[in-house]
Formats: C-alpha cells, structure tokens, sequence
C-alpha cells in the first residue's frame, strides 16, 4: 500500500504527459520530411530522380519503419505489463497502437507483395532480412528497462520512456525525442507509401466506360479463332480458362475480346464453333509452334491443317518479339532509354538475340522491327492458306504512353505522375515512334499476304495508361490487389479495354462486309516489302481503317 506522500507523487505524474509539445513538433516536421521525401523520389524530381537514390532511399524506408515497428511493439508490452513506469496515458496509447498497427500493416502489405508476386525475385529475401534486423534492434532498443532487476532501476539506454517511483513531476526522458522523431519519420513513409498505392488502386479501379459495341455482328459465315498474345487473351482479367494459369497463358473466360466477339456473335443466331487458343507471352512463331514453358507445353494455337469452313480469325502479335515489357522497365527505371543499348542485359526473347546491339530508338528499335516483319510474313502466309474463306483480322497495338499528360500533372493522379515523371516527353514521342513503326510494318506484311489490318489509334486516343480521358490500357496495377497484388494487368488492356477491342472488331466487319483494298487506286500492289523501314504512303497504301476514326462510327448503329 502506497503511502500519502506517493500517491501525491503518483497523481502529480499521472496529469503529465511525455509528448511535450517539442516533441510533438518533432514528431510532426520528421513526418513530414519524410512524406515528402518518399513523394518526391516516386515523382522522380532532383536531387532524388536517379535509381539508385530510389534503392537507397528504399532501405532506409525500410530501416526507420522496421525500427519503429520494433520500438512501438517493445514500448506496448512494457506499458502493458508496467503501466506506472511511464506517464504516457489514453490519448497517447491509441497513437501508439495506431501507429504500430499502420506500420505492421505496411510490413505485411509489403511482405505479401514482394513473396507472392514474381517481381520479388532475391529483393524479397533481402528485405525480409534487414526488417527482421531492424525490428530486433527497435526491440532491444526499447527493452533494456526490462532487464533491471529493480523497477526503480532506469536504463538511460533504453528507447522508451520510464520513470522511477519517486520520479519528480518534470524529470523528462532524455532519450524521447529521438523516439519521437523516429516514430515520426517512420509515419512519414507509412503515409507516403499508403497514398501512391491507393492512388495506383483507383487509378486502375476507376475505368471509363468502355466503346460501346453495335447490337449484333452480322456477315460472318463459318467457326471462329481467336489466336494471339496477351492482348487477346485477356491477360490480367481472371477468371483463367482451366490450366492457362499454370503454363501462364492466363486466357481470361469472361472478359477478352474474343469471349465478347464470340457472344456478339451468337446474339446473331450464330451457331458455329469457337476456337480461343491466345495465349500471353506468345511469340510470332509460338502460334503455329508449340512451346515450351515452366508449367508444360503449350500446343501450337492453329492446327496446321487447312479448315475452309472457319469464317473468321482475330490476332494481335508482334509485342513480345518486340519485348514491349522490357522497353517500358528500361524506360522507367533509366536516365534516358532512347539512347540505351538494347537489348537490355539479360534479356533472351528470341528476336532480341537476333538483331545486333545498338540504341533503341535508331538501331536496334528499327531492326528489331525489320525481323519481326519478316517473321509475320510466314505467319501470315501460314494463315492464309491454313484458313482460305476466313476473314482474318489483325489489330495493332494501342500506344502504351499518352501525347498529353493527364489533368493536374505533374503531382496528380500521384501514381501517374510518378510514371509519366520518370518518361521525358520526349522518350514518350519516341516511344510512340517505335510503335507506329511497328504497327506500319505489321500492317504492310499483312497487307501482302491478304491479311486485313485494323488500328486501335483513334478509338484508343486519350486512353491510354495515364490518359487524360481514363485508361483503358492500364498503368501500373495496385500493389496491394490481393490475393495476387501484380498479376500481369499492368500495361494491358483492362476490361473496358477488352471490350473496346472487340468494338473495333465488331465496327469494322459491319463497315467492311468485304475486306478492304489496303492500295490506293490505281496503285501497283506490292508483293514483297523493301528490308527498310517505310511508311505506308511510300508504298501507295492508304492509312489503316481506324487510324484517324473510328470504322463506322458515322454510319452504325452503337460504333
């Protein structure tokens, strides 16, 4: 039973509080810092803009949150279990167990990610041993009070804040201000960090309605097959048909345009059969090769027999060839790509081993081009022949970076912001070069082989990741999107996307019953193309059905 003259000392400590109002300064300006710090680096503004600054920057994030992760857990179990020994009191333990929980579920939305996506790759490990480090050592750092063997025996090396018996109503932790400052800066990037993963979330979760489609799709005679790439699978758009998911050619059931082109199709009383063999990651020769990857083989996506009874074909090809994937990484994470050496290092997709070295936008971007025009045109011939009666459609690939930058940049929408910050306009117009280069050449092969071609430009304008009209290819997918937090989405279409595809599709058989002359009149068809690059015009070709408008959108119905 305590005497009168300790209750007095008790009471007089139990109307303190630890935070003063210094350190709730502190707390607050390193808060602040540091969520401006984290900011500024993802906007990829100087002095922070570099890579490297971003990897350093990454570990000390995760140093000062893991630290005060351990702190806060050590400090709860000594306030819990010896409550007398600090002044702290109800409003200063919510803060302390909301900011503990904010950083534990920062740490497990951070774990998550980095073990359950491939991303991760050796970084996973790394950052699982500094935290585990860095959490014992906020632990250790808080817990010496816990060793005296007396309880009026005070650590002066211990984190948290205790207090003796007998302690005088203004004896101060001397240690608590850099409490205070940890916890704050730890804060900082907690709150940094939450606010570009939401922003990446609704970036991706607010999608514009997509193109509509018309009623009903009429003219086709005869089965369909789908083949393709990702763009055509429906990659990043589960629910997965039966085992795509394991050889990850992740063939969406619902939502790839094919599915919906398909179901247009049937609205006509169409009864023949579908055929949906796209598979992400293909390659050109993956569609009439069978291939082999991690979780089996993967057949050949055409049969190679000739089959006079299919009415209509749907393809996108090329991208992977290309290595569409590794040029936008290469682009975000460097000083300035166009100038680059690609391939980059470690890279074997099988186009990219075939073309000599050089800078992307005027070597080895060009040439790289070049053979996968070669490629497509034995493809194309083997389509040909293998489906005769078929209308075969070929869509080109919509930009992957917009002209403009979307309202309120260069800070908002965050997450765009950090993307488009990290792109120069120009490396964006050069980007944007390469793919209608590529879309030109794709367009020239099919059109020698009587393949029809068919642009998503116009239809795609101001929608693409980061347009200032909505995406409906998307940037990059939220982080957090259990239970598969990068799933592939990121730079493919979404559903509004999917569907916008098969509105070009579908508004460009209604306005061509019969397959369009791609050569201006009058003008010598070409049989084979020069080894160079040339535009379109050079070969008296007249621009892509739905390069500069939409096919039929002045005449059809929904188009």
């Amino acid at each position: 039973m305590q005497s009168p003259s300790q209750d007095a000392r008790t009471e007089a400590n139990s109307e303190l509080r630890e935070w003063g109002l210094a350190d709730v300064i502190v707390l607050a300006v390193m808060a602040i810092f540091l969520f401006v710090v984290v900011f500024w680096a993802a906007l990829a503004e100087p002095p922070l803009s570099g890579t490297n600054v971003v990897t350093v920057l990454s570990y000390l994030f995760v140093i000062l949150a893991n630290l005060s992760l351990g702190a806060l857990a050590s400090g709860a179990v000594i306030e819990l279990r010896h409550p007398a020994w600090s002044r702290f009191r109800d409003v200063d333990h919510v803060f302390t167990y909301v900011a503990l929980g904010a950083l534990v579920l920062v740490d497990v939305g951070s774990a998550w990610w980095l073990f359950s996506s491939d991303p991760g790759g050796r970084t996973r490990w790394l950052f699982l041993a500094v935290a585990l480090v860095c959490i014992a050592a906020g632990a250790l750092w808080a817990w010496p009070a816990m060793l005296s063997p007396h309880r009026d025996r005070r650590s002066s090396r211990a984190l948290w804040p205790q207090h003796a018996d007998d302690a005088k109503p203004d004896d101060p932790w001397p240690l608590f201000t850099p409490l205070s400052a940890l916890v704050g800066a730890a804060l900082g990037v907690v709150v940094a960090a939450a606010y570009l993963g939401i922003s990446a979330w609704h970036e991706n979760a607010d999608v514009p309605a997509a193109h509509p489609m018309p009623a009903s799709l009429t003219g086709i005679h005869g089965s369909y097959v789908a083949v393709g790439d990702s763009y055509s699978a429906g990659e990043g758009l589960p629910t997965f048909a039966p085992g795509t998911a394991t050889t990850q050619c992740d063939r969406s059931v619902s939502f790839a345009y094919p599915d919906l082109l398909a179901r247009l199709l049937r609205a006509d009383g169409y009864q023949a059969s579908f055929s949906f063999t796209a598979c992400s990651g293909a390659l050109v020769r993956d569609v009439v090769n069978p291939t082999h990857r991690p979780g089996g083989l993967v057949p050949p996506q055409v049969t190679g027999q000739v089959q006079p009874s299919v009415g209509l074909v749907t393809l996108t090809i090329g991208g992977n060839n290309a290595i569409f994937s590794k040029i936008v990484l290469a682009c975000l994470t460097s000083g300035n790509c166009l100038e680059q050496d690609f391939p980059p290092p470690g890279v074997n997709e099988a186009t990219a081993t075939q073309v000599r070295p050089g800078e992307l936008l005027t070597q080895w971007g060009p040439a790289t081009i070049e053979e996968i025009g070669n490629e497509d045109a034995a493809l194309f011939a083997t389509l040909r022949r293998d489906f005769p009666n078929a209308r075969i459609v070929l869509i080109g690939y919509p930009y992957l970076f917009p002209s403009q930058s979307a309202p309120g940049f260069p800070f908002f929408p965050p997450m765009c912001a950090s993307i488009l910050n990290r792109l120069s306009a120009r490396e964006r117009a050069g980007i944007r070069t390469l793919q209608d280069e590529f879309n030109n050449r794709t367009y020239e092969e099919a059109a020698v082989s009587g393949i029809e071609f068919v642009s998503p430009v116009a239809i795609w304008d101001g929608h693409e990741p980061c347009g200032a009209s909505g995406q409906y290819t998307n940037s990059v997918k939220p982080y957090l999107n259990f239970p598969n937090p990068i799933n592939g989405g990121s730079f493919h279409p979404n559903a509004a996307g999917q569907q916008t595809l098969a509105a070009l599709v579908a508004c460009y058989l209604d306005q061509y019953p019969e397959p369009p002359d791609p050569f201006a009149p009058g003008a010598p068809r070409i049989r084979i193309l020069p080894p160079q690059l040339v535009s379109p015009a050079q070969l008296h070709m007249l621009p892509p059905p739905g390069l500069t408008s939409v096919p039929g959108s002045r005449s059809i119905p929904g188009c």
